[in-house]
Formats: C-alpha cells, sequence, structure tokens
C-alpha cells in the first residue's frame, strides 16, 4: 500500500511521463515550452502567454470498489483491529496554453496521445521517477516531501490506471467558473486508484490450530444464550438511575442458562468495569442483582464511577468459550448526604458524595439548591483514604426563606432526593436531602 504521499506522487509521475514524451518529439517550431501542475488561475494568459501543459488536480474521490475493505476496523471498545486503505480515484484536467495560433492544439493533441498509449502506470516508471532524478526539473523527487519517501506508490497492490473522461459543457463552465480563470482547450482524466494504507502497529491473535478441546471440532448448543432488554432499579420502576446499593431487575430471555453467568458493568468514559453476581433464584425472563454500598463493600465508593454504564452478561460454560450477550444502558447517580439540615443565603454548606468524583468529573459537578445551579467553591477527594466519599463545599445562593431539595448533578446524572415506601412504591422527597433556609 501506498503512504499519504500517494497523491503528490501520482501528479509527479504524471507530469514527468508528459514532459518526457514531448521531448522524445521535435516540437522545437512551437519554441519552448513547459509542463506544469498548477491551478489554472495561477498561470499567465493574454499577451504574454507561455507555451504550456497544465495538469491540474480538481477533485479527489473515494474509489467504490475498495472503500469498503477492511472494514470494520474497530472492536467494540473502538481499538484498532485492522489498517483499512484509504482508496481513492483523483480527477484531473489537462490544459494547454499556446503563445501562437495552433500551439496549444498541437500540445493537447501530443499530450492526449501519450496518455492513451500509457493506459497504466507501470511499476518500473514510478520506481524510476520517485526513486531516483526526475527530467522533469533535474531534481530528485522524494526531496520535493523532505525526508519521507513515496516510491512506496509502486508497491501497492493494484496498478494505477490513466481514463480519459468526457466533460460537459456544463461542467467544463461551472468549473472554469469557479477556478475564476480563462477557459482554454482542456480534457479530463481519472487516475485509479491509489491506496493510502496506515503502518499503525495492530493487535494481532495467533492462527487458530486446533478447533475445540483436543481438536473435537465444533460443540454443538441447542438452548439459546441470554438476551437482555432492559435492566433498573427493583425498588421503582419510575427512578430513572441506579445507586450504591440498590438491587436490580434484568429483564431478557434465556437468563435461566446452565453455567456461570455474571454481569459487567462497564463505563467506557472513565474506563472502568465491575462484575456482580446474580442475588437470589433467577428465572429465564428476569434476574435480580445488587449493588453493593459503600457500607457493605469499603471499596465501592471508589471502585464504581457516577455515570452511564453497558450491563451485559457473561456466561462461562465448560468446554465451550466465554459467551457475552448484548448490552443494555442504566446511569449510576450520585448519593449525598448534607453537613447540615440549615443554612444562611449566602452561608457556607458541604454535601458528602459516592461515588468518589474522578478528577475528569469535577468540572462538569453542580449543585442544585432548587431550581438553582451553582458552582462549588471546592471539591476534596481524599488520596490517602480511597474509602472516603468526595466532599463538595459550595455557598447557599441568596432564596427566599423556605425548604429546599439539595441535588449534585455531575456529567449530566442528578442525585436521586427521594425516599421509597409502600407497594406499589410511592416517592416522596427525601427530609435529609433538604436544607432550611430562614
Amino acid at each position: 500500500m501506498s503512504g499519504p504521499l500517494a497523491i503528490a506522487a501520482v501528479t509527479a509521475v504524471l507530469k514527468d511521463l508528459l514532459n518526457n514524451g514531448l521531448l522524445d518529439h521535435d516540437l522545437s517550431s512551437l519554441g519552448s515550452f513547459s509542463v506544469t501542475a498548477l491551478p489554472p488561475d495561477r498561470i499567465t494568459t493574454g499577451q504574454t502567454e507561455p507555451n504550456q501543459l497544465n495538469l491540474f488536480l480538481y477533485q479527489v474521490t473515494p474509489n467504490a470498489g475498495w472503500r469498503n475493505e477492511g472494514l470494520p476496523s474497530r472492536d467494540g471498545n473502538g481499538a484498532r483491529l485492522t489498517n483499512p486503505p484509504l482508496a481513492l480515484d483523483l480527477h484531473y484536467l489537462l490544459t494547454a496554453y499556446g503563445s501562437q495560433d495552433f500551439n496549444a492544439e498541437i500540445l493537447l493533441g501530443y499530450a492526449m496521445q501519450l496518455l492513451h498509449e500509457t493506459p497504466m502506470l507501470s511499476r518500473a516508471q514510478l520506481r524510476t521517477v520517485l526513486g531516483g532524478t526526475s527530467p522533469v526539473d533535474g531534481t530528485i523527487v522524494p526531496s520535493i516531501f523532505g525526508n519521507l519517501s513515496a516510491v512506496d506508490l509502486a508497491d501497492q497492490v493494484e496498478l494505477v490506471k490513466i481514463t480519459p473522461v468526457t466533460l460537459s459543457t456544463e461542467d467544463l463552465s461551472k468549473m472554469w467558473t469557479a477556478m475564476q480563470a480563462r477557459y482554454r482547450p482542456a480534457m479530463g482524466y481519472v487516475v485509479s486508484v491509489v491506496l493510502i494504507q496506515a503502518t499503525t502497529p495492530l493487535r494481532t491473535v495467533l492462527p487458530v490450530l486446533k478447533r475445540g478441546r483436543e481438536d473435537r471440532g465444533p460443540v454443538a448448543v441447542a438452548t439459546p444464550f441470554p438476551t437482555l432488554t432492559n435492566v433498573r432499579p427493583a425498588a421503582s420502576e419510575l427512578l430513572p438511575a441506579m445507586r450504591l446499593g440498590d438491587d436490580l431487575i434484568v429483564t431478557g430471555a434465556g437468563l435461566d442458562a446452565t453455567g456461570t453467568l455474571q454481569a459487567v458493568f462497564e463505563n467506557m468514559r472513565v474506563d472502568l468495569a465491575q462484575t456482580l453476581a446474580p442475588s437470589g433464584v433467577r428465572d429465564s425472563a428476569t434476574l435480580r442483582l445488587h449493588v453493593p454500598s459503600a457500607a457493605e463493600d469499603a471499596n465501592a465508593a471508589d471502585h464504581w464511577a457516577i455515570g452511564m454504564y453497558a450491563v451485559t452478561l457473561r456466561l462461562t460454560r465448560a468446554d465451550l468459550p466465554v459467551w457475552s450477550s448484548n448490552g443494555v444502558p442504566i446511569a449510576l447517580a450520585p448519593r449525598i448526604t448534607l453537613s447540615a439540615p440549615h443554612a444562611s443565603p449566602g452561608g457556607p454548606l458541604t454535601l458528602a458524595c459516592v461515588p468518589r468524583l474522578r478528577p475528569e468529573q469535577e468540572v462538569s459537578a453542580l449543585v442544585l439548591v432548587g431550581s438553582q445551579s451553582i458552582r462549588p467553591d471546592s471539591i476534596t477527594t481524599p488520596t490517602a483514604d480511597t474509602t472516603q466519599p468526595t466532599t463538595i463545599a459550595f455557598t447557599v445562593p441568596a432564596v427566599d426563606p423556605g425548604e429546599y431539595v439539595v441535588r449534585l448533578r455531575v456529567e449530566g446524572i442528578d442525585s436521586l432526593p427521594v425516599t421509597i415506601t409502600g407497594s406499589p412504591a410511592k416517592l416522596d422527597f427525601d427530609a435529609q436531602q433538604k436544607v432550611t433556609v430562614p
């Protein structure tokens, strides 16, 4: 495959091909001439117009035959699996300029004959131009690219082919108008295909030597694997998020499959994953999970993080590969504890939060007092003792006397200032998460 210099390399080789071909013919009657690769608006026209052939790259398009090669290139975590080639078609406009009558037509005729007789660029041509001295201007082409080399264009799997394209009067009119240049006789060409591919190291796997243990071949399993449809807090389907210490209900199909079943909670934003085992008896449609609280697991405040999680089921069976279900989303909201039930307008107040805030989450933290949102004065997350919660200090805004519900919003997820009683569940505002302003 080629590198990112392939586009410039193709233009350089075509320019070299045209220049060499014109030099091989006796065109001394025309006087001096040149071959360039400039935008048409930068070419001198009028009384001082030179004898000149210009090759202008006016468009680059994806190649339809190669654009899906090597896809998909990333796994579910976003890690690169392959280096798919960037397949491109290069669209050129070959234009002739002349200082006298017929000079432009003569140059264009010779150039079109050369490209007609050279329908593809051979690997030898590419290596000669890109790896050695080019007769175009007497310099080494790679020096144009600094210390980088474009000779790998000769090693790409597909040859570079040159095809004439008919441009309609409307196409030419739009093109020359857009370039703000004087119209001259021109011919369109498509050069295809240029394959640009990265050389980034990839994660590779070993070849398969045996199919199954002791090469016994594949194992057929008649029962369906588990699939998930939803996960929610067991206390009430009205709750928008789970919290540490909550029971969860997972619904789906095939959840009573034999084997060891584990629920995996993965937070991609903070690169965190936690595994929970089902609690209690499960059936084919539902199972229950319990998220440990900080009182049940001293490390829960640090091992979990506020945010969105993808929940999947991991099924392990003897002599079979580990199987993972589809994922369903659920948010983990913070639990907060106010330092005091009363505060004065403009006075200080603190709250404790579990799970602990990650450094990248502190910039998004907001304290909501009633309907007002305010920025914290300070956020302290102890590093010496990871079992301690995050402490957030803030100033009570100037509000009228009364009771106000206090919430914490992190990454758009609010703490849940509610208590749940009765069956069916009844939601009420939690008195412990209210502050009274005299």
